[in-house]
C-alpha cells in the first residue's frame, strides 16, 4: 500500500489530526467509538481502506492506556476472565471466517440486532442481568463478541449491551470495555498483519496519529468525570445506536 505524509496537503493533515482528537474525546467519554467518529472523517481525505488500517495503533494504544491507568486491571480480569478467554479464541476464529463469509450480510445482521437492542433499551423496562449469572453469560458474550469482531471488526455492540445489563457504573464500564478491546484487538490485528493488509508506512503514520488520539482521550476522560451516570448512559445508548446504523449502512451501500 503506497502511503505516506508527503501525499497530503496541510488541510488534509489538519483534518486527519482533528479526526483522531475527536475520536479520542468520544473514546475517553464513553469508552468506545473512536473508529466510528474518526474513520468517516479520515475517509474524506484518503482511501477508506487506509483510513480503517490507520486506526489500528491508536485504538490499541488508547485501550492499553486506559487499562494501564485504571488501577483495576486485576479486579476486572478476575471478574471477566471467562469472557476474555472466549473473546480471544473466537476473535481469531471469526477473522478466519471473514475470508469465507459475505461481510455485507454479516454487517446487516449485526446492525439490525444492535438497533433492536437500542430501541428496547430506550423503553422504561430495560434488560437486567443478575451478577450471579456471569459465570455462564460471560463466556457466551465473549464468544458472540469475538465472532462478530472477527467478521465485522466491531466488538462493542454485544459487550456494551452486556455491561449495560449488568448495570456497572461508568468508570467500570469504560475500563472493562478497554480491557475487552485489548484482548480482542491483539488476535484481530495479528490476523490483519498475517494477511498483509498492513504495511510499514501505514503503521508508521498510525503510530504518529496515536499522539493526537491520546490527547483527545485525556480531554474525554476529563469530561467523563463531570458527566452524571444517567447522562452517560444516554450518550452510550446513542453511540451504540449510531454504530448499529453504521453497520447497516456498510451492508446496504
Amino acid at each position: 500500500m503506497d502511503f505516506g505524509f508527503a501525499q497530503f496537503g496541510a488541510l488534509a493533515l489538519a483534518i486527519g489530526a482533528a479526526a483522531f482528537v475527536l475520536g479520542g474525546v468520544v473514546k475517553g467519554v464513553i469508552g468506545l467509538g473512536m473508529p466510528l467518529v474518526a474513520v468517516p472523517i479520515l475517509a474524506s481525505v484518503m482511501d477508506p481502506k487506509v483510513a480503517v488500517a490507520m486506526m489500528i495503533v491508536p485504538v490499541l494504544s488508547s485501550n492499553v492506556w486506559i487499562v494501564g491507568t485504571s488501577g483495576r486491571v486485576r479486579e476486572l480480569a478476575v471478574r471477566f476472565w471467562r469472557l476474555l478467554v472466549a473473546l480471544v479464541v473466537f476473535t481469531f476464529l471469526g477473522a478466519q471466517l471473514f475470508a469465507k463469509m459475505d461481510a455485507r450480510i454479516a454487517s446487516i445482521m449485526v446492525g439490525t440486532g444492535i438497533v433492536l437492542v437500542c430501541i428496547a433499551q430506550a423503553f422504561p423496562i430495560k434488560a437486567k442481568v443478575d451478577p450471579r449469572h456471569e459465570a455462564w453469560l460471560s463466556p457466551t458474550m465473549g464468544t458472540l463478541a469475538g465472532i462478530m469482531g472477527g467478521i465485522t471488526n466491531y466488538f462493542a455492540p454485544v459487550l456494551v449491551a452486556y455491561l449495560m445489563a449488568l448495570r456497572v457504573e461508568k468508570d467500570v464500564f469504560v475500563f472493562s470495555m478497554s480491557l475487552f478491546f485489548v484482548a480482542g484487538g491483539i488476535p484481530l490485528f495479528g490476523s490483519l498483519a498475517m494477511h498483509r493488509i498492513l504495511d510499514v508506512d501505514v503503521l508508521a503514520v498510525s503510530t504518529v496519529a496515536t499522539v493526537m488520539a491520546i490527547l483527545g482521550l485525556l480531554l474525554g476522560a476529563g469530561l467523563r468525570r463531570i458527566i452524571p451516570q444517567a447522562t452517560f448512559e444516554k450518550i452510550l445508548l446513542a453511540g451504540l445506536f449510531l454504530m448499529g446504523l453504521n453497520l447497516l449502512r456498510r451492508g446496504i451501500f
